[in-house]
Protein backbone atom coordinates (compact mmCIF):
# COMPACT_ATOMS: atom_id res chain seq x y z
CA UNK A 1 0.00 0.00 0.00
CA UNK A 2 1.31 3.35 -0.99
CA UNK A 3 0.63 6.28 1.33
CA UNK A 4 0.58 8.81 -1.54
CA UNK A 5 -3.01 8.60 -2.61
CA UNK A 6 -4.15 11.41 -4.83
CA UNK A 7 -7.53 12.82 -3.80
CA UNK A 8 -10.33 11.71 -6.02
CA UNK A 9 -11.87 14.59 -7.96
CA UNK A 10 -15.39 15.10 -6.75
CA UNK A 11 -18.00 15.67 -9.36
CA UNK A 12 -20.18 18.62 -8.67
CA UNK A 13 -23.91 18.51 -9.09
CA UNK A 14 -25.54 20.71 -11.73
CA UNK A 15 -26.99 22.86 -8.96
CA UNK A 16 -23.54 23.45 -7.49
CA UNK A 17 -22.16 24.36 -10.90
CA UNK A 18 -24.98 26.84 -11.45
CA UNK A 19 -24.48 28.40 -8.02
CA UNK A 20 -20.72 28.76 -8.56
CA UNK A 21 -21.28 30.24 -12.03
CA UNK A 22 -23.91 32.62 -10.65
CA UNK A 23 -21.56 33.71 -7.85
CA UNK A 24 -18.73 34.34 -10.31
CA UNK A 25 -21.05 36.27 -12.63
CA UNK A 26 -22.36 38.41 -9.74
CA UNK A 27 -18.81 39.17 -8.62
CA UNK A 28 -17.57 40.10 -12.09
CA UNK A 29 -20.60 42.23 -12.95
CA UNK A 30 -20.54 44.03 -9.58
CA UNK A 31 -16.83 44.82 -9.81
CA UNK A 32 -17.17 46.10 -13.38
CA UNK A 33 -20.18 48.23 -12.37
CA UNK A 34 -18.31 49.57 -9.34
CA UNK A 35 -15.32 50.50 -11.50
CA UNK A 36 -17.57 52.28 -14.02
CA UNK A 37 -19.36 54.17 -11.25
CA UNK A 38 -16.05 55.11 -9.62
CA UNK A 39 -14.65 56.45 -12.90
CA UNK A 40 -17.79 58.42 -13.81
CA UNK A 41 -18.29 60.26 -10.50
CA UNK A 42 -18.01 64.06 -10.76
CA UNK A 43 -15.93 65.91 -8.19
CA UNK A 44 -17.78 66.64 -4.92
CA UNK A 45 -19.66 69.92 -4.57
CA UNK A 46 -18.52 72.00 -1.61
CA UNK A 47 -21.96 73.58 -1.13
CA UNK A 48 -23.54 70.21 -0.37
CA UNK A 49 -21.04 69.53 2.40
CA UNK A 50 -21.56 72.99 3.86
CA UNK A 51 -25.34 72.66 4.35
CA UNK A 52 -26.16 69.35 5.93
CA UNK A 53 -26.63 67.53 9.18
CA UNK A 54 -22.97 68.19 10.03
CA UNK A 55 -23.73 71.88 10.53
CA UNK A 56 -23.31 72.53 14.28
CA UNK A 57 -26.27 74.92 14.38
CA UNK A 58 -28.52 72.21 12.93
CA UNK A 59 -27.28 69.66 15.45
CA UNK A 60 -27.81 72.02 18.39
CA UNK A 61 -31.38 72.80 17.31
CA UNK A 62 -32.09 69.13 16.67
CA UNK A 63 -30.72 68.21 20.11
CA UNK A 64 -32.90 70.84 21.77
CA UNK A 65 -35.99 69.56 19.98
CA UNK A 66 -35.47 65.80 20.06
CA UNK A 67 -32.52 65.06 22.31
CA UNK A 68 -29.40 63.02 21.66
CA UNK A 69 -31.37 60.19 20.07
CA UNK A 70 -32.64 62.52 17.34
CA UNK A 71 -29.09 63.69 16.61
CA UNK A 72 -27.84 60.10 16.39
CA UNK A 73 -30.73 59.09 14.12
CA UNK A 74 -30.08 62.08 11.85
CA UNK A 75 -26.40 61.13 11.62
CA UNK A 76 -27.29 57.50 10.89
CA UNK A 77 -29.75 58.58 8.22
CA UNK A 78 -27.18 60.88 6.61
CA UNK A 79 -24.54 58.11 6.64
CA UNK A 80 -26.93 55.58 5.08
CA UNK A 81 -28.04 58.13 2.48
CA UNK A 82 -24.41 58.88 1.59
CA UNK A 83 -23.83 55.23 0.64
CA UNK A 84 -25.94 55.70 -2.49
CA UNK A 85 -24.12 58.68 -4.03
CA UNK A 86 -20.74 59.31 -5.60
CA UNK A 87 -17.64 57.29 -4.84
CA UNK A 88 -19.30 55.60 -1.86
CA UNK A 89 -21.86 54.13 -4.27
CA UNK A 90 -19.03 52.38 -6.10
CA UNK A 91 -17.77 50.92 -2.82
CA UNK A 92 -21.31 49.91 -1.85
CA UNK A 93 -21.89 48.13 -5.18
CA UNK A 94 -18.55 46.32 -4.87
CA UNK A 95 -19.27 45.24 -1.28
CA UNK A 96 -22.79 44.06 -2.14
CA UNK A 97 -21.38 42.12 -5.10
CA UNK A 98 -18.78 40.41 -2.91
CA UNK A 99 -21.45 39.56 -0.32
CA UNK A 100 -23.82 38.22 -3.00
CA UNK A 101 -21.11 36.14 -4.65
CA UNK A 102 -19.95 34.84 -1.28
CA UNK A 103 -23.50 33.81 -0.46
CA UNK A 104 -23.75 31.88 -3.74
CA UNK A 105 -20.41 30.17 -3.12
CA UNK A 106 -21.41 29.34 0.46
CA UNK A 107 -24.75 27.85 -0.56
CA UNK A 108 -23.10 25.99 -3.43
CA UNK A 109 -20.41 24.55 -1.17
CA UNK A 110 -22.48 23.51 1.84
CA UNK A 111 -26.07 23.04 0.78
CA UNK A 112 -26.12 21.85 -2.82
CA UNK A 113 -25.26 18.20 -2.14
CA UNK A 114 -27.94 15.97 -3.54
Amino acid sequence: MNGNHAPQPTSRSPLQKRLYFTGAAILIIALIAAALIYLSVPPPDSAVAMYGAVDPRYQIELQQIGGNAAVLMAQLHQWFDSLWHGVRLAYTVAALGVIGAGACFFVGHFFADE
